[in-house]
């Protein structure tokens, strides 16, 4: 891969990018795209009218293979989904960061992602009345997303007057946030107080509540299911985004000669992450009706 140079910013040109970043990006979005397919695989019976009429052997094993993969959720010795969702969450945030580390304009960056996602929410509510959804989408990845693009395009200014503590304060901000979210989340799990009112920590609202709003932002309260408070997940970003100026200070793939056809597919999901996001859940839930309409199921809506 040919040396980045100053007159065309990294993500300007396909040919240019790093690819190991678009690649671990593509695995992350691939990984959930499959964690919302076991979610629709699990709960395929609401959609249709007569889905205990039908009772297809087939769907039947998938529905209970996705239930017990979703069961495993709370199960944080040995749960499959629980340390799965982990991972591919941490990969996320963490090329979130990274790609900060790249971009010229991160500020201009968050903006646009923050109209992405309010353009998001305004659609999960819209579902709710049709039966679609359960709950919007108030504060979730793409939110978090945005507000964490911004804050490390405001760190980055703020830090530029010397490129040591610019390099590090990410590093640092990061170990402080995750530091304190995991002794937080490990509390909660293992401490003899009772879930309730003497720990409003990540206390989960099952209605929109106005007074908690910044909570849903910083994560002293959740809402839906996709929510993804500041804290800690912001540590994440932080983590990416100081690799990104440590590993590729010179702005040029770290392995170029893996590079090759193998890795298209995972590459193109990754650069085009935005839009798989916004799109997967139709393509998912599209080709399971197809599927079931295919073998008798009847749409209740």
């Amino acid at each position: 891969m040919d040396m980045i140079t100053d007159s065309k910013p990294l993500f300007r040109d396909k040919r240019r990018r790093v690819w190991e970043l678009d690649f671990m990006r593509g695995i992350a979005v691939i990984a959930m795209c499959f964690d919302h397919m076991m979610f629709d695989l699990g709960n395929f019976r609401g959609w249709f009218s007569n889905s205990y009429d039908v009772m297809n052997p087939f769907m039947e094993k998938l529905r209970v293979l996705a239930r017990a993969y979703w069961a495993s959720s709370t199960d944080y010795i040995d749960g499959f989904r629980f340390w799965g969702h982990a991972v591919f969450i941490f990969l996320f945030l963490f090329m979130v960061g990274a790609s900060c580390s790249f971009s010229r304009d991160n500020t201009r960056r968050g903006a646009e992602m923050g109209i992405a996602s309010f353009v998001f929410t305004g659609i999960t509510f819209a579902l709710i009345p049709m039966g679609l959804m359960e709950d919007g989408v108030v504060f979730g990845i793409l939110q978090c997303i945005a507000l964490s693009i911004i804050i490390c395009a405001a760190i980055d200014n703020l830090t530029g007057w010397n490129k040591y503590v610019n390099k590090y304060a990410p590093l640092v901000l990061g170990i402080i946030v995750l530091s304190i979210g995991i002794a937080d989340s490990a509390w909660v799990r293992f401490s003899d107080i009772p879930y309730g009112e003497e720990w409003i920590r990540q206390a989960h609202d099952y209605v929109f509540t106005d007074e908690h709003f910044l909570g849903y932002i910083f994560g002293t309260y959740s809402f839906g299911d996709d929510w993804f408070g500041l804290f800690p997940y912001i540590g994440f970003v932080f983590l990416g985004m100081f690799w990104g100026k440590a590993a590729y200070s010179q702005r040029r793939s770290l392995l170029p000669r893996m590079n090759g056809k193998w890795n298209k597919p995972f590459c193109f999901v990754g650069r085009h992450a935005l839009i798989c996001y916004f799109v997967h859940q139709v393509v998912i839930a599209g080709i399971i009706i197809v599927t079931c309409l295919c073998m008798g199921y009847k749409l209740a809506f």
